[in-house]
């Protein structure tokens, strides 16, 4: 999913790394001026829509994602994310 609403309804409510048999991850989210609002090296940390403990507004954010899998192999992914309130 590249859309998420951190409204607290137990739905879509934080953004995090899924899968199976990661060795290591690397999440980290821009928004549009290209400063850092999040970062992550463990899977099972959520972003949830903060950034310095205030809330954002709804906006489309960038992120890169790089995953090591058990067996070695590793891939960069990038895109986007919609922040909806």
């Amino acid at each position: 999913p590249n859309i998420f609403s951190p409204n607290n309804d137990g739905e879509n409510d934080m953004i995090k790394v899924f899968g199976n048999n990661l060795k290591e991850t690397h999440l980290i989210i821009f928004n549009r001026w290209g400063e850092m609002i999040f970062e992550s090296k463990e899977q099972n940390n959520a972003w949830d829509g903060t950034y310095k403990g205030a809330q954002l507004d709804p906006a489309v954010f960038i992120y890169i994602l790089k995953v090591t899998t058990e067996d070695g192999n590793t891939k960069v992914l990038k895109g986007d994310i919609t922040l909806v309130r």
